[in-house]
């Protein structure tokens, strides 16, 4: 979710100096969404395959492991001192906290189109925390569309609250998981200007394995179809991580992150139009309810109805935490 994750912008000064108000084709526009919202229906069928948090420790391994060799044949600027473990910091909240949220509460049985709607709601959950942390003027868009995100969770979510009684385990870690991702996004505002992307997103992807791994070890992880497994993970490194980086980039470079972000508002819609024949999910009425909130709690978090909408590339918190 920058966000927002060419050569990759060498520091993030590039990247928030992008060319605002230029047109951002339909075929850029389509590769982003398809990309992020394949990762939900995708991870449906990964958590059905493998234990979550080995899946989780696995996709993530490779993926940084992919970006360090990126970073390193591209000469990136690594942090040091400070910088770096205010990057590691990042690393756990929005990689360890936020995926093994995500993938956990699949594994609980929450649908993936639920799901993408909870994170497709970070911008929103980002702002307030932002306001509320940093002292940022919270102005009444985000407001409403904090008020209609929280509506839109609570209705997705109403049959599993009512059948449970209470806050079931799958919706708690998918809340946890959210609050990861947006946590992150507001600390690496705080404490990790001017970072290079490529170098800051392989520290954060490294620093998050070791604790996956001793998640995985504690869940006893186990794989029940090795193939199935295998595509999954190399579903969410290549396509969810890589391409849709590039596709993230490319866009923020031709039309500015502003607009960029907007598109992400469709992601809950095609993950859940996705989920139906990937992973045989019909939405629920309230699903479908909750999807059409987001949207437009989603579209006022990101600053679309106001004059000049604020640049959101810097709530999010490393180019490969954007996509699922």
């Amino acid at each position: 979710m920058k966000q927002r994750y060419g050569s990759a912008a060498t520091t993030a000064k590039p990247a928030t100096t992008a060319k605002m108000g230029g047109t951002l084709p339909i075929g850029l526009a389509a590769g982003v969404v398809f990309a992020s919202a394949s990762g939900y229906p995708v991870g449906s069928l990964g958590v059905a395959a493998a234990s979550p948090f080995l899946l989780t420790a696995v996709r993530i391994a490779v993926a940084a492991a992919i970006l360090a060799a990126i970073a390193v044949a591209t000469h990136a600027r690594w942090p040091k001192g400070r910088l770096l473990v205010h990057c590691m910091v990042v690393g756990i909240l929005g990689q360890c906290v936020h995926f093994a949220g995500l993938y956990a509460g699949l594994a609980a049985g929450v649908p993936a189109a639920v799901s993408a709607l909870v994170f497709g709601l970070h911008p929103v959950v980002t702002a307030a925390l932002t306001a509320g942390l940093l002292g940022e003027r919270f102005r009444w868009p985000r407001v409403l569309g904090l008020c209609l995100g929280i509506a839109a969770v609570v209705i997705a979510l109403a049959g599993r609250l009512i059948a449970a009684g209470t806050l079931d385990a799958g919706s708690l870690l998918t809340l946890i998981g959210l609050l990861g991702l947006a946590g992150s996004a507001v600390y690496q505002q705080r404490f990790c200007a001017g970072v290079d992307l490529r170098a800051a997103s392989a520290v954060q992807l490294s620093t998050a394995v070791p604790p996956l791994v001793v998640l995985a070890v504690l869940e006893r992880g186990t794989v029940t179809d090795w193939s199935t497994a295998a595509l999954v993970v190399l579903w969410l490194v290549v396509v969810n991580s890589i391409a849709g980086t590039s596709f993230i980039l490319h866009s923020v470079a031709r039309a500015g992150a502003a607009r960029t972000s907007t598109v992400f508002c469709l992601v809950p819609a095609a993950a859940a139009l996705m989920a139906w024949p990937v992973a045989g999910q019909i939405p629920s009425a309230g699903a479908i309810a909750g999807l059409v909130l987001g949207f437009f709690a989603t579209l006022l978090g990101v600053g679309y109805f106001q004059r000049t909408p604020q640049d959101p590339v810097r709530d999010y918190p490393s180019l490969s935490s954007t996509s699922k």
